[in-house]
């Protein structure tokens, strides 16, 4: 029998060598396309589910076939902030495996292990995930997910992991933002206002004397819009309202 070189054999199951999936995304031009990319590399490889995400801070932008009601549920309760998969990946910058059933996780908060305990209850248990960091900081990372107890980190070369991920990552930027799920950010009519005419090169005072307020009410304005967005700067600020078609 001729075995596929691009597939490994590890303990517990197969998983199929990543140029497969760059090279599959690729060739994509669509939302369609790099779903089934990543659904196809996601079952060849043993693992039930996916989820791609960019986040930073409370805004994420999301990719993925969990189950709908579990996504929701993710959003609504601003889970990115303390998922420890994300905290992990943020962290560590590095491919790693994990499990509902670890010991660190017996040891945790409540809030972390009612995080876990949900997660399972849509058949989310254990995975590897692969983060890469982007730019202004955020991190954007795709995850295989399981139902089984536990599984072992594959047989990936790092590098060519991080590779995988940024083709899937550079590929979605390239789609419309209205094509994913987001965390929803909304900015006052003055905030709005007050980043936009910042966008264009315009300080405090400028904007203050065409706005008809004092400047340090810009400044109120400017920092509320920053924090909102997630954003550590106020070029960061007017990057994310821009990409997010709030300005």
């Amino acid at each position: 029998m001729v075995v596929d070189p691009r597939v490994k054999i590890a303990k517990g199951g197969t998983y199929v060598d990543l140029q497969g999936l760059i090279d599959a995304v690729d060739v994509t031009h669509d939302e369609r396309s790099i779903r089934n990319a990543i659904k196809n590399f996601t079952v060849a490889s043993g693992f039930d589910r996916y989820a791609y995400v960019h986040v930073h801070a409370d805004d994420v932008v999301a990719l993925s076939d969990y189950p709908a009601e579990w996504r929701n549920l993710y959003l609504e309760k601003h889970y990115t902030v303390i998922d420890p998969v994300v905290t992990t990946a943020k962290r560590n910058m590095r491919m790693f495996a994990w499990s509902a059933e670890d010991r660190d996780v017996r040891r945790s908060s409540r809030e972390i292990k009612q995080f876990y305990s949900e997660a399972t209850d849509f058949g989310i248990r254990c995975g590897v995930s692969i983060p890469i960091r982007t730019s202004f900081g955020r991190t954007a990372m795709i995850t295989l997910a399981s139902n089984r107890r536990r599984v072992e980190l594959p047989p990936w070369d790092p590098m060519q992991a991080a590779l995988a991920l940024a083709h899937i990552h550079v590929h979605l930027s390239l789609l419309p933002i209205s094509s994913f799920r987001t965390g929803e950010v909304t900015l006052s009519s003055q905030e709005a206002t007050s980043l936009s005419w910042s966008s264009h090169g315009k300080s405090m005072n400028v904007i203050a004397d065409l706005l008809g307020i004092r400047s340090r009410t810009v400044q109120f304005y400017l920092d509320n819009a920053r924090d909102k967005l997630g954003a550590s700067n106020l070029q960061q600020a007017v990057r994310i309202a821009m990409e997010k078609t709030l300005i």
